[in-house]
């Protein structure tokens, strides 16, 4: 049985869709604590959530953005397998709003120099449809180099190993069209840290937009 901090960062409210998933959400034998922060931005919500799990104590944090659904056994899959960092998936905003490809938070490659992520290139992008077909064929955890924490489950001991900030938004000084948001900054620590990142293909998970639309 582990100790876990369920904790939601956001600007103002929790949508009703995401509070309702994690109140239904199966929750085993593990004693879990609820919190959430408002009106930081996101780097600095993630930051004091992490310092929130270490003061308590908890064995695990499990970052829900406020206008994501988490499946009923998400907590239950993502902690089953012993690893510091394990992500669901869902399908995130495009800025061209023409655009309807269906997309995932999950990002196999940086570039060249393995250090920065330029958004979601597409030869590096695995698709929903690839996802749900390793897990029907019981692939259910894969290396990936990164995505977003809009699910993410974390072992509070890689805040104790990593330095701060653990999360933070930087611009590129040589290049003002780019910059690394604070999950990817995260992933990239855990890289630097020689923390390996994995995606659970079974915790496949609501976005709300309009309504909530799932991978």
């Amino acid at each position: 049985m582990f100790k876990v901090l369920i904790a939601v960062p956001t600007f103002e409210n929790i949508t009703p869709d995401t509070y309702k998933a994690l109140w239904d959400m199966d929750k085993g034998e593990h004693e879990v604590l609820f919190e959430f922060l408002r009106g930081y931005d996101a780097a600095a919500a993630r930051n004091n959530i992490a310092d929130r799990a270490i003061a308590l104590g908890v064995d695990y944090v499990m970052m829900v953005d406020s206008d994501i659904t988490v499946p009923h056994d998400a907590l239950l899959n993502l902690i089953e397998h012993d690893v510091d960092v394990c992500m669901g998936y869902y399908m995130h905003r495009n800025k061209d709003t023409n655009d309807t490809t269906p997309k995932t938070n999950v990002c196999k490659l940086a570039d060249d120099n393995g250090t920065r992520f330029f958004g979601y290139p597409a030869e590096s992008q695995i698709t929903g449809d690839e996802l749900r077909e390793k897990c029907d064929n019981g692939e259910y955890l894969i290396a990936i180099h990164g995505g977003g924490l809009g699910c993410t489950l974390i072992n509070t001991r890689v805040f104790l190993q990593a330095a701060f900030p653990w999360f933070d938004w930087i611009s590129y000084a040589d290049d003002n069209r780019s910059s690394l948001s604070e999950d990817l900054f995260f992933c990239e620590t855990m890289h630097n840290e020689c923390i390996p990142i994995y995606c659970d293909t079974r915790v496949r998970c609501g976005h709300l937009m309009r309504r909530v639309e799932y991978v």
